[in-house]
């Protein structure tokens, strides 16, 4: 495990721009102490997996190799073009190397 964090904004795109949907679940398997670690967007649709490794935070990281988090709100769905992992949508892979900005859309369903 390393000391880093990755986090963002779960958004939906609106006419007035970005707009962050509260609520939303995101998932980390490779994230946090014990993995299988959730993190749940506050009211502004920020999220963060901590890289605080005295509080159970960081993230386990491989060389070259995309880590997977996947997205889950009852109201939201991936965009048009998002291609299906695992055979299903929800899920998205980013690079993380160091601390990691990470933002991810949904669509209204």
């Amino acid at each position: 495990m390393t000391a880093v964090s990755l986090y963002g904004l779960v958004y939906e795109e609106t006419p007035a721009g970005r707009v962050g949907i509260a609520g939303a679940a995101v998932y980390c398997e490779v994230c946090g102490e014990a993995t299988h670690t959730w993190a749940i967007a506050d009211a502004d649709g920020f999220y963060r997996f901590s890289g605080d490794l005295a509080t159970g935070g960081g993230v386990w990281l491989r060389s070259g190799i995309p880590t997977v988090v996947g997205i889950e709100h009852d109201d939201y769905q991936d965009p048009p073009g998002v291609p299906l992992m695992f055979s299903q949508g929800g899920w998205r892979q980013v690079m993380v190397s160091g601390d990691t900005l990470f933002d991810i859309q949904l669509v209204r369903r």
